[in-house]
């Protein structure tokens, strides 16, 4: 009996020893398969990551990524700034105002011409009118003679003056009470326009575009940068191109601004806001939206989207949305868009983190 109970002594302990080490088995096991895990992650790491966060597409990109793709960044600053409205050009031919101008300065020195022959008739009418009180010392056929001279030249001095006003009529007409003018007058400003230093442009906006004309705007020339415009005066001639209110400016004779040329004028509106310009550089389209790529990190670049509400000369002015210290893509954003489609053709940024 006592063999026996010494025997299952043993047989217990050697059952305990043995599930003991099954258990430091296992959880080794069981260690080393989540060190695999850890580890799995880290390897699968490559140069380009996508995932989603807050319903945004969020890019990690490594040095040499970024470098691949060329990416530059700017910084976001606060600007306070107005909308622009964009209305069509044209660029004006002067041949017109200059015969105009031409014509007048012919009509003037008619005028003039008759008013120095009325003066010489007056004159004389008045001296053979003295001799003939005085004893009738002329005749009077002389007398009347010399009365009719001065009604002759009378005559032409009014006709001269009446064709005088109408050539300046007809320039007021034609281009408004400011260029016409400068014309008539022959003023450094027109000068400028004929010495092709400077060009006159026709601004046409909406007719029911009820908004203060701008007196300074910019105009986009088709290849080439914008350059600035001042304004002349209300234009009283219609484009026919559009039904509205037309204004003349004043702007540089850039090289291949010819006459004729159709631009776009660009004119600040509104009210002043503050908020920040996107760069038209940092801007890339897709599903039918305006997106920017703001680096969070030093490898992180989140996509965005744009308001585009208010056009501006340098990009879109955008009220919210951003903040200023906050960096956009400015270069290469395009080449960032299109790693963001590679990486989601290839089954990347399935998961959104909250």
């Amino acid at each position: 009996m006592r063999l026996n109970s010494r025997l299952k002594t043993i047989g217990s302990l050697g059952l305990f020893i043995t599930a003991l080490l099954m258990l430091t088995f296992l959880e080794a096991c069981n260690r080393v398969d989540k060190d695999d895990a850890t580890r799995q992650p880290q390897m699968k790491k490559g140069p380009a990551e996508i995932s989603v966060e807050n319903g945004e597409a969020v890019l990690a990109l490594d040095t040499a990524t970024q470098s691949r793709l060329g990416l530059q960044v700017a910084t976001l600053t606060a600007t306070v700034t107005r909308a622009q409205l964009t209305s069509p050009a044209v660029v004006l031919p002067i041949q017109d105002l200059a015969t105009f101008r031409n014509s007048y300065i012919a009509a003037q020195t008619q005028l003039q011409k008759s008013r120095v022959e009325m003066d010489i008739a007056r004159k004389e009418y008045t001296r053979l009118k003295a001799l003939f009180e005085q004893d009738h010392n002329i005749s009077e056929k002389a007398l009347q003679s010399a009365e009719g001279a001065l009604k002759a030249s009378e005559a032409d001095e009014l006709a001269a003056e009446q064709q005088a006003n109408l050539q300046k009529s007809m320039v007021h007409q034609e281009w408004g009470g400011v260029a016409s003018k400068w014309a008539l007058e022959d003023s450094p400003e027109f000068q400028r326009i004929l010495d092709q230093h400077d060009v006159f442009v026709q601004v046409t906006m909406q007719s029911d575009t009820t908004l203060a004309v701008a007196k300074t705007i910019s105009l986009e020339i088709p290849g080439a940068t914008r350059i600035g415009a001042s304004l002349v005066s209300p234009f009283p001639r219609v484009d026919p191109r559009i039904q509205g209110r037309s204004f003349l400016y004043v702007a540089p004779a850039e090289r291949g601004l010819a006459p004729g040329m159709n631009l776009l004028a660009h004119l600040s509106v509104g009210v002043q806001a503050r908020g920040l310009i996107v760069p038209t550089s940092a801007v890339v389209w897709s599903e039918g939206k305006a997106w920017a790529y703001q680096q969070t990190t030093s490898e992180r670049f989140t996509r965005r989207v744009v308001s585009t509400d208010v056009p501006v000369e340098r990009g879109f002015f955008v009220a919210r949305g951003f903040s200023p210290g906050d960096r956009v893509v400015t270069q290469g954003a395009q080449s960032l868009l299109s790693e963001e489609m590679l990486l989601h053709s290839q089954g990347g940024g399935d998961t959104d983190e909250h």
